[in-house]
């Protein structure tokens, strides 16, 4: 359990500020955010993007390789978690509602990040 801690803590620290921000009524006060348009599907992007990231560079630090079926599977594990948590948005009585457009985000930013993580990790590591 605690090489699994150890291993995988920046993704659980990820997932952990994705339900905390998507699932929260309001976890940074509306007001305080600067007036531009769509600036939550950007967040979302960057949220599942990093989720990715996180994936990558947990299983990379911890000695094993980024096949592209690792790349595929934590891409698809991330859309996942990008569809429950608007699931969940829908289901919850707390003022948030699920969106397409933001499940549309969440897949851009994996995306995103299936194509730049992997060569930044392998950078950053060595």
């Amino acid at each position: 359990m605690t090489r699994f801690l150890r291993t995988w803590w920046p993704t659980m620290t990820v997932v952990a500020v994705i339900l905390y921000a998507t699932l929260n009524s309001d976890p940074v006060a509306a007001d305080s955010l600067p007036p531009l348009p769509h600036l939550d599907k950007l967040i979302h992007a960057v949220m599942f993007g990093g989720l990715f990231s996180a994936l990558c560079f947990d299983r990379y630090r911890s000695g094993h390789p980024l096949t592209l079926a690792a790349k595929v599977a934590f891409a698809l594990c991330s859309a996942l978690a990008g569809g429950l948590d608007e699931l969940a948005q829908s289901a919850m009585d707390n003022g948030r509602s699920a969106e397409l457009l933001d499940f549309v985000a969440d897949c851009v930013g994996i995306a995103v990040a299936y194509m730049t993580a992997p060569p930044a990790i392998r950078r950053v590591v060595r």
